[in-house]
């Protein structure tokens, strides 16, 4: 009995170790699937929570600006590459729509992924933000989980030159 037992478990580790091997061996298959994940993608007029999966293949295709809404001292320790602090002490519902970089937003409906730490104080932006007539606004949740990799370095394009970058995405289907 014991005998069996170690050949089930040395059979399951050698797999796991194939399909691994595999994956390493051949990254296209997830830049596919990345490209495959804005297949059916399509923006919306109401707030969205989605996953940081599509959230990545977005930001691949320059396809929304991300806004990091933690602190400053956050921001500086570690944050997604390209995205731009706005904080969340320096937004209520009364004045999102006057935040000077935020208006840019609204005035040409680009899209926008938000972020913190959890997700919960972005979701609290996205919704004041939809409240405030922002559309395509999209929370990707928290850099806790976030897969991707993080840096202390700003983006080189100022606010207003990322806006005009963003090109929609739109799906060939």
């Amino acid at each position: 009995m014991m005998f069996f037992n170690f050949l089930k478990n040395s059979a399951r580790t050698l797999i796991n170790g194939l399909v691994l091997g595999v994956a390493f061996m051949f990254p296209s298959f997830t830049a596919l699937a990345a490209d495959q994940l804005l297949d059916d993608f399509k923006y919306s007029a109401e707030p969205t929570n989605i996953k940081q999966n599509l959230a990545q293949a977005l930001m691949e295709a320059n396809g929304a600006i991300v806004i990091d809404v933690r602190t400053k001292e956050e921001y500086d320790a570690g944050h997604i590459e390209n995205a731009y602090l706005v904080p969340l002490d320096e937004l209520n519902e009364s004045t999102i729509a006057q935040h000077k970089d935020l208006k840019l937003l609204k005035e040409k409906d680009t899209p926008v992924l938000l972020y913190c730490r959890s997700g919960r104080r972005s979701g609290i932006v996205m919704n004041a933000m939809a409240k405030a007539g922002f559309k395509n606004v999209m929370n990707m949740g928290g850099v806790i989980t976030w897969e991707y990799g993080l840096t202390t370095e700003l983006p080189k394009k100022s606010f207003a030159e990322a806006v005009k970058a963003v090109t929609p995405y739109q799906s060939a289907n």
